[in-house]
């Protein structure tokens, strides 16, 4: 048998999906700070300089620690300036500790998650030490079971089974590669749209009337434009999914013509594409169906959270964390915008005068110059500062230029209006962005579409 090179691409092609889609997998890993891991270590022996040499070796850079903190903003005219105890500068040593002050906290680039695990390893290994994170899997499988629950429907009740397994195995593979609720929901589109065609498979005209459809197009190809909303990269993945699929296709495709070829009859569809109903009253009910998984979806996302959440450990102490709470126990950016502002205005107020640590919006601190007026010299007063917006985004701006690991760009870095406090449960960092009015659209697409349908039906006489 000769074999043609060219067969050979879909097949390739497949494998190389196949290879993206698990080699990029991700699997939600509990994290406190958005873009970042923290390591706890409780020692007897170990300085932090001594562990920070660990986590170097071990390819962990950029780590924000309590003896690579600097003094973030200095005034010129006075760069030396006394604190007391309640000085910003002071209560931010806090978040380099748990709350019982027992273990010593380090903050890791959440892309250095690999390197990390190694070097707890070796941290653990001394005597006396023990050290841990918050980064912990946990793969929700409530979302991709959803979708393969629908998978199983389809596949029990469609006539050519091997057809219909091999074109949705990319997206059952999807689901789980990217466990995430929207993910299903997309996926679940997929599957009810590809259940249509696999019937019209390789009648005359098949692809045209697939492409002329109202539905095949609808549900097989809209969920790119509404992944793309919440995350490109799972968009990318359907777009893959789909490439996959279709390989997959002409791999089953050539078999099949294969095996026909061993028998001198090979049986042809009569009926064309044209002449078989893409939904009917089969359609009509598994469009109920995936009505009726994606308002499921819904429910668990609204409910079970959008985010999975991670069993408390005895092991782990309670960390500084962005918290909910309007009270947090720990510093926040707005301390350290008041603390920049008492910083540079220091030099133009009175020593000795009671000035408030908390400024007031719009107080401004002003400089007296002379200027000669009229053959006089007058004294003339000009606004320096201003405590105002400006001021704060001024702020903001002067923590970009810093070239150190600076525990205050990781606080911006949560929100300007977060609250930091401690906690010991942490959550899935694969939050689903837009998650709910996502999941409204998949069901209002179906909704609409099935209502077109019904009332079409109705039209012209047919019963549902």
């Amino acid at each position: 048998m000769n074999l043609n090179p060219k067969k050979l691409i879909p097949f390739l092609v497949s494998l190389l999906v196949f290879f993206l889609l698990c080699n990029f997998r991700s699997v939600p890993v509990s994290q406190f700070w958005k873009g970042y891991q923290m390591l706890y270590v409780y020692t007897d022996t170990l300085s932090e300089s001594d562990i920070l040499t660990v986590l170097e070796k071990n390819g962990c850079s950029s780590v924000i620690s309590y003896g690579s903190q600097r003094v973030p903003f200095v005034s010129q005219l006075s760069p030396v300036q006394a604190q007391d105890s309640s000085s910003y500068l002071y209560k931010r040593a806090d978040f380099f500790m748990d709350k019982n002050h027992s273990a010593m906290v380090f903050y890791i680039p959440e892309e250095q998650s690999s390197q990390l695990e190694k070097g707890i390893r070796e941290i653990s290994a001394f005597q006396g030490t023990r050290a841990g994170t918050d980064g912990k899997s946990s793969f929700p499988w409530l979302a991709p079971l959803i979708s393969l629950c629908l998978f199983g429907l389809l596949l029990c009740l469609s006539k050519r089974k091997l057809l219909f397994a091999s074109g949705s195995f990319f997206f059952v593979l999807f689901s789980f590669c990217r466990p995430l609720f929207t993910v299903s929901a997309a996926v679940s589109f997929y599957l009810f749209a590809f259940f249509i065609f696999h019937r019209i498979w390789m009648r005359r005209d098949f692809l045209r009337t697939a492409l002329n459809s109202l539905y095949i197009p609808v549900f097989s190809l809209s969920p790119v434009l509404v992944l793309v909303v919440s995350s490109p990269l799972n968009s990318v993945f359907y777009i893959l999914s789909l490439l996959g699929s279709a390989s997959l296709l002409m791999c089953y495709d050539f078999i099949e013509q294969k095996i026909g070829e061993r028998y001198s009859f090979q049986p042809v569809l009569i009926r064309s594409a044209r002449m078989i109903p893409l939904l009917g009253r089969l359609g009509i009910r598994l469009l109920a169906a995936l009505l009726l998984s994606l308002l499921i979806t819904l429910l668990c996302f609204k409910f079970l959270g959008n985010v999975s959440s991670f069993s408390n450990s005895s092991a782990m102490p309670a960390l500084p964390s962005p918290v909910g709470r309007s009270d947090g126990e720990l510093v926040k950016l707005s301390d350290f915008v008041n603390w920049s502002w008492n910083t540079v205005t220091f030099p133009y107020k009175k020593i000795g005068e009671n000035i408030s640590s908390v400024p007031e919006e719009g107080e401004v601190v002003s400089i007296k110059d002379y200027q000669e007026s009229n053959g006089k010299i007058v004294a003339v007063t000009t606004p320096a500062f201003v405590f105002n917006s400006e001021f704060r985004d001024s702020v903001y701006k002067s923590l970009e230029k810093l070239d150190y690991p600076a525990l205050e760009k990781m606080m911006l870095s949560q929100g300007k209006n977060t609250n930091f406090g401690y906690a010991k449960n942490a959550t899935s960092s694969n939050a689903e962005r837009f998650g709910s009015l996502l999941l409204l659209v998949f069901i209002t697409v179906t909704a609409v579409l099935g209502i077109y349908y019904i009332l079409g039906r109705k039209r012209y006489g047919l019963s549902i």
